[in-house]
Formats: C-alpha cells, structure tokens, sequence
C-alpha cells in the first residue's frame, strides 16, 4: 500500500502534471509516437516519485529526491512541447500589435538599434543564465534554509513552471524572433551571446511560445523563494530577476504579455507555496 502522507506537495504536484498531460494525449490530436512518449515519460516520472517517497532513503537518495523536480520541469517542458501544432496567427498578430506599442512608447527599438553594446550583451546573458540559476537558486536557498525547506521551494518552482507549461497545448504561439529575426535590431549587433542563446535554444527548445514566459515564471519564483529566506541577498536576486524578465522581451524571446503574465504566475506560485501552504 503506498502511503500518500509521505508524498511531499511537490510530489503531488508532479503526479498531477504527468497524469494531466496523459490525459490530454488522449483527448488531444497528436502523433501516435508522441503520445507513446507522454505516457512512458510521465509514467517513469509519476512512478519515480512515489517510489522515493514511499522508501527509507540512503543519503544520496534522499539528496536525489530532492534535487530530480529540476529533471521533472525539464521533462515537463519537452512533453508539453509535444502538443504544438500550429501558431494561432491572430493571437500572434495581436501580442505583436502590443509590443509595438510597448516599444514605440519606451523606445525599446532605439535601444536596440544604438543602444550600449555592453548593455545588451548583459541582458542575453542574463536570458542564458536562467539555466544554472536554478540548481544555483535551489543550493542557495538550501544553503540558507539549512535543507529544512527543500518541499516549499520547489513547490513554487514547479507551479510556476507546470502552470505555464500546462497552457501550451491551448495557447500556442511561436516565440517572436523566429519570424522577427532577419529585420530585427539585434540581428546587426552581432552580439556573443545572442548567438550562445540561439545555440543552446536549438539544442533543448521546443520551438514553441510558452505563454506565460515560463522564464519569467520561475525566475520570479526562485528570487521569492530566497528572499523569503535570507533579505541579505534580496536586492542581488531582485536584480538577477528582473534582468531576466526584460531580457524575454528585449531578446524577442517572448512577447511583452508573455513576461508580464509571467511574473504574475511566479508571484502567485510563491505566495502558494510560502504563504498559503507554508512550512
């Protein structure tokens, strides 16, 4: 008999995903290969999950258990990516009459165009370092936390990640630069780390908006998360966030209401998993 008392919220949070997505592969149109691979996946995932919880872990288990939901966000992720079809054209062209807005009111195009080249080359590598501040936010915060809250963190992490994962098979839209990239700005700048960004995108991306901008979503979440540990480090965070919020919508990796509903999930996924469930 399984114990649910044992499972943690994140591994509740886990199951319900996975089994979500099964779901949808079977009500949902989708490639017979792809729904094949929603199923083991998320199965392997559901079953991993509880297996940790329900044994009496060695102390590199117990270290796994708390460390796999960064793999399970990842799996999340491809699997939802699975679901796209084919861009919603007029949804698109509707972001894209904001952001034209957005940009003509904050001169983001100037900024683009002859703005400060160590200032954009920041900005792209913030969008990059989105990557390794997650396993850097998680050791922080358990460094800071004293490992007595590892269940709260990623609870918030994986809301705001599965909480914009989720809507994909719905919303789905392509990602700005790949229809904006030849007359973009940023193309003549020739910027590094542009390049490393679309590199390492068409190495691990779907090729698919999320909406919200997961980026921001789970950005958001892990400043909260060690915020809510230790304000020393709240004005660090803060900046590193906020960097990477304006860097989806600078970039062209996401639209403006993409980051913005992106932030808000990452709020509201802390304030679940910090305030409303709590310790």
């Amino acid at each position: 008999m399984i114990d649910i008392t044992r499972l943690w919220v994140t591994e509740w949070i886990v199951c319900g995903f996975f089994t979500y997505l099964i779901v949808l592969a079977r009500i949902l149109p989708l490639h017979g290969r792809h729904r094949l691979r929603v199923l083991l996946v998320g199965l392997i995932c559901g079953s991993l999950t509880i297996m940790l919880s329900q044994l009496r872990l060695s102390p590199i288990l117990q270290i796994a258990r708390e460390w796999l939901p960064a793999l399970y966000l990842l799996q999340g992720y491809w699997l939802s990516g699975l679901f796209f079809r084919q861009p919603m054209i007029s949804v698109e062209q509707q972001l894209i009459n904001i952001d034209r807005v957005v940009f003509r009111i904050a001169r983001v195009n100037k900024l683009l165009t002859r703005g400060p080249r160590l200032l954009l080359e920041y900005f792209e590598l913030t969008y990059l370092f989105v990557y390794p501040l997650l396993p850097i936010g998680f050791g922080l915060f358990n460094w800071l936390s004293f490992r007595n809250s590892a269940d709260n963190f990623w609870t918030a992490v994986l809301i705001a990640g599965f909480g914009c994962y989720g809507l994909l098979p719905f919303i789905q839209t392509r990602p700005p630069r790949t229809f904006e990239e030849p007359q973009s700005p940023l193309a003549n700048r020739n910027l590094i780390f542009r390049r490393v960004n679309l590199v390492v995108l068409s190495w691990i991306s779907v090729r698919a908006n999320t909406f919200p901008s997961a980026h921001t979503a789970i950005a958001v979440a892990i400043a909260l998360a060690i915020m809510s540990t230790n304000t020393s480090f709240a004005l660090i965070i803060l900046v590193v966030a906020f960097s990477i919020s304006i860097s989806t919508v600078l970039g062209r990796y996401h639209y403006t209401v993409d980051t913005v509903l992106g932030a808000i999930v990452g709020g509201l996924a802390w304030w679940i998993s910090f305030c409303l469930i709590g310790t």
